[in-house]
């Protein structure tokens, strides 16, 4: 009798392994199931936006804003070659650094700066170790 014990825990063991296994594989083809289901969706809408955003481009095109305002008669056409005027770009102002004015460097401000590196080091070497 004490080896029969033995051997139908054995067997009630192996058996929740066994549903515990085919719990596992029914619950990973539902979840690639829903995946599937939402990347198709995803894809959907993708489509989607691609239509939308040549549908965009094609009424920004200059030829049929020019048709419509013909259409309605509004009077108005797009400026020619000649009536374009392209306006030059600004320079970009450069401080010199002489003419920059340092402030100027107290203890205070060493101590941050020192705890600031510091700080930023001990993330840096935490976010390696994860």
């Amino acid at each position: 009798m004490k080896g029969s014990g033995k051997i139908l825990i054995l067997i009630a063991v192996f058996a929740c392994a066994m549903l515990f296994y085919v719990h596992l594989q029914v619950a990973s083809v539902l979840i690639s199931f829903d995946i599937h289901k939402s990347s198709r969706a995803a894809a959907g809408k993708q489509e989607l936006l691609h239509r939308f955003q040549y549908k965009i481009d094609q009424l920004r095109a200059p030829r049929l804003l020019e048709e419509k305002m013909k259409r309605h008669d509004m009077g108005l056409a797009l400026p020619g070659k000649i009536q374009v005027v392209e306006v030059p770009g600004m320079p970009n102002l450069a401080i010199l650094p002489a003419q920059r004015q340092k402030a100027p460097r107290t203890f205070s401000a060493e101590v941050s700066n020192f705890l600031g590196r510091w700080i930023q080091t001990a993330q840096a070497k935490t976010d390696l170790s994860s």
